[in-house]
């Protein structure tokens, strides 16, 4: 009626700014900005309807007042009317639809409301983008949600009211990251959102929302960012120490690099607050310089940050109490730092204190480098305890050694012979009481000779080899892998092997065959015999080798430490019968059982089981010609028999009132059982013994 129209426009009068009813009046842009991806439909409605009169496009058509649109390429810049095709652009009632919108219509949309006399303008604003590459979204044109870790939220799938028919249940497509998701079941699906029971971590993302409108799709896009939950505690102070004063004293010039770092919590859009003071003033309003704020680090909203006071060079004026605040919403925390001047005093103490502590540091490690093994001697004689492994074993050591042929005797060979038979040996067992088992001594021949080996070493806590030239060119170790049970003692460790080397052996041939020997052995050491010098007991080689050897308490017996162990000399050892000696002895023994041989049947029914009882020494003897007499030794054949000799005779043990050479002679005629190798054992022996 007459009279609503005349209301409607004193509504709209009064809501013209004063001074603005000439002309047209313009309300510049709305704040509604409308956002729309490449070939997607998009209504645009004049925002005066919905926000700047207080009527609806009938009521103002009721008054008389029109209702005409206008485009620009920015705002204040010239407008042109628009043009309605009716097809893809058309005009219906207070909106402009684009079906669908392309790059072109991007820009600035007004709609004017006039009639002759008054006149109102507003202007919409239009985004076309295309999808960023190889995605479902312009990464420009999304929705922003945050969310609390473990609670719940909706996410909406906003801005498509203008695509659902009223009353109709629109069919909507979720994605997250443009892929279709398998959802757990705390997330529900329901008509226009997306509904999260529980937060997680993971859930951060883009969630893109599709509904198809006639033959479009409509999409949109929301990122979701996820933040601790909420903080309801002050920050914490991660260093320096809240609970007590930190002193730090510094000298004079020194530079100073003071740090405090603290824990914020979420604290929503709030920027953590930290900073240092000296006494009751900022440090800021002191030397704004001296402080420097480090990176912040962050983590679901959570932040830690740090801030450090730098000091170029110490001053008296520096000195003092320091102290860190850091505070939030819920409260402040601080720390205190004081700085302290040092007295030269202490730092001159202290650097003698450390010099000393370092010199007899060097001066312990000197000692220990170059008296290592008298130490653990003297450690082990005093304070050890005796050996337990191998306590069911019967002897020490096994001595394994090949003798060298007289004929092929040298000077550097007579002087290994007489250390590895005599000096050896002797100085083991009668000086230091050690039981060993030397097989040309000790092993009783039978048809077994390898088992019979393999079980002495077995039955040895120690192996000892004296590796001489002669030792390498007779493959004198070669034993050791014919018997598979003596050579898994060596590879795996179950016997600790003592190697003595006589000389060097890099001229052999087969050097390269020792060294893969001493690979093979696990537990190996090898002891270097440097001639007759290494013979005086208080020399490094008996050290050295009675410290490998199993540990025993013992008396021994008092020798000169600066003897030279020598069998010709009187001595201790002086009446050690020499090989040579023993040879001899063997031969005559020879000579007299081939001679008699019912000697051999005697000694076999009466004496044999006696003579097992006691330890023999193997020699290399010779039989006699038919005529029974005792041919000049430079004469002898290269036959190997066993002579077994009473072990009273090599320990030395004879009567005083015979002559050694008596001595031997009688024991000959008591023993002169003589027992030939077999053919096997001849085999062997000769090249490894």
């Amino acid at each position: 009626s007459a009279h609503q129209n005349h209301h409607l426009l004193m509504l709209l009068m009064v809501n013209i700014p004063h001074g603005a009813l000439e002309g047209c009046t313009d309300w510049s842009v709305d704040y509604l900005k409308y956002k729309v991806l490449l070939g997607e439909p998009v209504r645009i409605k004049c925002a005066l309807f919905y926000g700047y009169i207080r009527a609806n496009y009938t009521h103002a058509q009721s008054a008389g007042l029109s209702l005409m649109w206008y485009k620009s390429a920015g705002h204040g810049e010239f407008e042109e009317p628009i043009s309605f095709d009716g097809m893809r652009m058309s005009k219906e009632e207070d909106a402009i639809w684009f079906r669908p919108a392309e790059l072109d219509d991007a820009g600035y949309y007004s709609c004017v409301l006039r009639n002759s006399t008054y006149c109102m303008k507003v202007s919409m604003s239009l985004t076309v983008a295309e999808n960023d590459t190889d995605l479902c979204y312009n990464s420009k044109m999304r929705f922003f949600e945050k969310a609390e870790l473990s609670k719940s939220k909706v996410i909406t799938c906003q801005g498509i009211e203008d695509y659902i028919q009223p009353g109709a249940e629109p069919e909507i497509v979720w994605y997250k990251e443009c892929k279709p998701k398998q959802w757990r079941q705390t997330i529900e699906r329901r008509r226009d959102t997306l509904s999260i029971k529980e937060v997680r971590e993971d859930d951060i993302g883009n969630y893109t929302c599709e509904l198809l409108f006639g033959n479009f799709v409509v999409r949109r896009t929301t990122e979701l960012s996820v933040t601790a939950p909420l903080t309801d505690k002050p920050p914490k102070i991660l260093s320096p120490s809240e609970s007590q004063m930190s002193i730090i004293e510094l000298a004079i010039g020194d530079p100073v690099n003071l740090t405090c770092s603290a824990a914020f919590g979420y604290s929503g859009d709030v920027s953590p607050l930290i900073y240092w003071m000296k006494g009751d003033k900022f440090i800021e309003d002191l030397d704004e310089e001296r402080v420097q704020e480090t990176e912040i680090k962050e983590h679901l909203g959570e932040q830690e940050v740090s801030i450090s006071l730098t000091i170029d060079a110490l001053e008296e004026s520096d000195l003092g109490n320091y102290s860190c605040y850091v505070e939030n919403g819920n409260g402040r925390r601080q720390a205190n730092i004081q700085l302290a001047k040092k007295e030269l005093m202490y730092t001159v103490e202290l650097a003698g204190g450390l010099g000393a502590i370092l010199l007899l540091l060097i001066c312990l490690v000197t000692l220990y480098k170059c008296y290592r093994i008298e130490l653990m001697l003297f450690y082990r004689n005093h304070f050890g305890s005796e050996d337990i492994d191998g306590d069911n074993k019967d002897y020490d050591a096994y001595l394994s050694y090949t003798k060298v042929d007289p004929d092929q005797w040298s000077q550097e060979t007579r002087e290994e012979e007489h250390f590895a038979l005599e000096i050896l040996p002797d100085v083991l067992e009668k000086h230091y009481g050690y039981k060993l088992f030397i097989p040309d001594r000790d092993l009783i021949p039978t048809g077994t000779y390898i088992e019979d080996v393999a079980r002495c070493v077995d039955q040895s806590k120690r192996l000892i080899i004296v590796m001489t030239p002669s030792y390498v060119v007779r493959r004198g170790w070669s034993i050791f892998e014919l018997e598979t049970r003596l050579r898994n003692m060596l590879v795996t460790g179950e016997i600790k092997v003592i190697l003595i080397e006589c000389a060097e052996l890099r001229g052999i041939m087969n050097y390269q065959e020792v060294e893969a020997l001493k690979h093979t052995i696990k537990m190996l050491t090898v002891i270097k015999w440097r001639g007759p010098p290494s013979n005086k007991l208080n020399s490094k080689f008996w050290k050295r080798l009675l410290y490998e050897m199993p540990f025993k308490r013992m008396e021994p017996l008092s020798i000169s430490h600066e003897q030279v162990l020598d069998v010709s000399e009187q001595g201790p050892f002086g009446e050690l019968q020499t090989v040579s000696a023993i040879s001899m002895a063997a031969a005559t023994s020879t000579a007299m059982a081939t001679a008699q041989p019912d000697l051999r049947s005697t000694f076999h029914n009466s004496c044999h089981t006696q003579m097992r009882q006691k330890h023999y020494y193997r020699s290399y003897d010779y039989d006699l010609p038919p005529g029974g007499t005792l041919p000049p030794l430079s004469t002898l054949g290269s036959q190997h028999t066993y002579c077994n000799i009473p072990m009273t005779l090599i320990n030395g043990q004879r009567p005083q009132s015979k002559s050694p050479r008596q001595q031997s002679l009688d024991e000959a005629h008591g023993n002169n059982a003589m027992l030939p190798l077999l053919p096997r054992e001849t085999s062997i022996s000769s090249v490894i013994w």
